[in-house]
């Protein structure tokens, strides 16, 4: 991979930029790391972890790595990855997973990079999303947006978010959704079950009335003026910090 020619990784791959993101990437990740290209002397510790996986490192001159327009932010660090299959939650994984988040129709990758650095902060066990729907949850900006969290924390992208919902609700999990509608109750009227999947619309057109219908209760954010609206990322961090993070 050579930063100063290559126009973006291959149809199989994906791009990893920034310190953080290729450490993230390299600690642990089911992900299978192709290589890493790092500003010589800038980052030791990330050829150790090259090193330990045994996975390819470069290091290049500075002016090798200098910015340009298809690579604005890598910070002297970049990886390219092979791209995971797309998978389903096993019977195993539902019975021991407690908290879910599923996001449906995000259209802005910065939105749902920022909303799984929060899931991870607050202990989500997975992300469920269903495959070519909304932005790609291994772009470049929601990977960036994530600070690698995306490689924390399984993700399972379904070929039917619909049936899938369904059978979450038969492994026990309570669906809670996103919602401004009549039915919709205040987020402080509303407690987590035992097992809960957080099902979260995009900004502002809110989630699909089909998957609206599978939710067990829809929850709002009380707001002073009925105009008013909330970041999508920001409503899923306050989501998860009530019922995952509060303390007491």
């Amino acid at each position: 991979m050579n930063l100063r020619d290559k126009t973006g990784p291959g149809p199989r791959e994906i791009l990893v930029e920034g310190r953080l993101s290729v450490a993230r990437l390299l600690q642990g990740s089911s992900l299978e790391p192709l290589e890493v290209v790092l500003q010589a002397g800038l980052h030791p510790d990330l050829v150790s972890l090259c090193h330990a996986r045994g996975v390819v490192c470069r290091e290049v001159a500075g002016p090798d790595l200098r910015p340009d327009p298809a690579y604005r932010f890598h910070r002297g660090a970049c990886a390219t990855a092979r791209r995971p299959e797309p998978s389903v939650p096993d019977e195993a994984f539902l019975a021991r997973a407690s908290r879910l988040l599923v996001p449906v129709d995000f259209a802005d990758a910065g939105n749902l990079g920022t909303l799984l650095r929060s899931a991870r902060a607050f202990g989500i066990d997975g992300i469920v999303m269903e495959k070519g729907r909304g932005v790609d949850v291994y772009s470049r900006k929601s990977i960036r947006g994530s600070a690698g969290a995306v490689f924390q924390m399984p993700v399972f992208e379904v070929a039917s978010l619909g049936h899938t919902l369904e059978r979450l609700s038969e492994a026990g999990f309570v669906l809670l959704g996103t919602g401004e509608g009549p039915s919709s109750r205040p987020l402080g009227d509303v407690r987590a079950a035992r097992k809960t999947a957080i099902v979260i619309g995009s900004d502002p057109s809110g989630l699909p009335p089909e998957i609206d219908r599978q939710c067990a209760e829809l929850v709002h954010l009380p707001k002073r003026e009925a105009d008013d609206s909330h970041n999508i990322a920001v409503t899923g961090a306050i989501l998860m910090w009530e019922w995952f993070g509060r303390v007491g």
